[in-house]
This record gives structure tokens, C-alpha cells and sequence, in this order.
């Protein structure tokens, strides 16, 4: 499974990487959950809506909100990069939910990232 963690200053921490996936792959999940929704000049529809949820109360129906949000940020790779992705959410501490993001790639092999969301100012 590979496994994210974002630092304060915006850079990023891969812990590790499973076989089944490239740098590039990860990167690219990574970058489209990180980037603010219609922030990138070169594409508005780049990007999630998942920093809205920083500014947010730490509540149940914020886990609804993180899984939509996911899957409307990486909606356009399934046709061109992965066969299928499932976003899974679950909360293990308070003030950050955890995505699980079970990606088919085209040769259909599967991996898990697992990408972490600030939750509650």
C-alpha cells in the first residue's frame, strides 16, 4: 500500500510504495487530491474540494462529503490511466480522516494509497 502524508509546507511524503504502482502514478492521485478545485490556471476542473474540510467541524457526514470529493477529483483518470477506483473513508484520530483508494491500473493489477484529510480548524 502506498502511503502519503503531507507536510505543513505543502510538500509531500511517500512512505512507501507497493510494486504495483510507479512514482508517477502516485504523483498524479496525489497532485489532483492536493491541488484546490478550480485554482489551476491551465485547468479549473483540475484539483478536489477536499480543503473545504480544513475549515470544517470534525463531524460524521464530513466522511460522505471527503469520498465525493475524492472521486470527483480523480473521475477523469480512470479512462486514460486506471481501469477503476474505489474510495473507501474511515477515522481512526480525531481531526483527520483517512481515504483508501483501491486503484485498478489498465493491466489490472490492484494497489491501496492511503491519503490522510484535516479535518476541523
Amino acid at each position: 500500500m502506498g502511503i502519503i502524508t503531507a507536510e505543513s509546507n505543502k510538500d509531500y511524503i511517500l512512505k512507501s510504495l507497493d510494486d504495483v504502482f510507479t512514482q508517477d502514478e502516485v504523483q498524479c492521485v496525489y497532485n489532483r487530491l492536493s491541488i484546490e478545485r478550480y485554482q489551476y490556471w491551465a485547468n479549473t476542473n483540475l484539483g478536489s474540494r477536499l480543503y473545504l474540510l480544513k475549515r470544517s467541524k470534525d463531524v460524521k457526514r464530513n466522511h460522505l462529503l471527503a469520498k465525493q470529493y475524492a472521486e470527483e477529483a480523480l473521475a477523469d483518470l480512470i479512462p486514460r490511466r486506471f481501469e477503476s477506483l474505489e474510495v473507501t473513508v474511515q477515522q481512526n484520530e480525531t481531526g483527520r480522516i483517512e481515504l483508501l483508494i483501491e486503484i485498478t491500473r489498465l493491466n489490472g493489477q490492484i494497489g491501496k494509497i492511503l491519503y490522510f484529510v484535516p479535518v476541523g480548524g
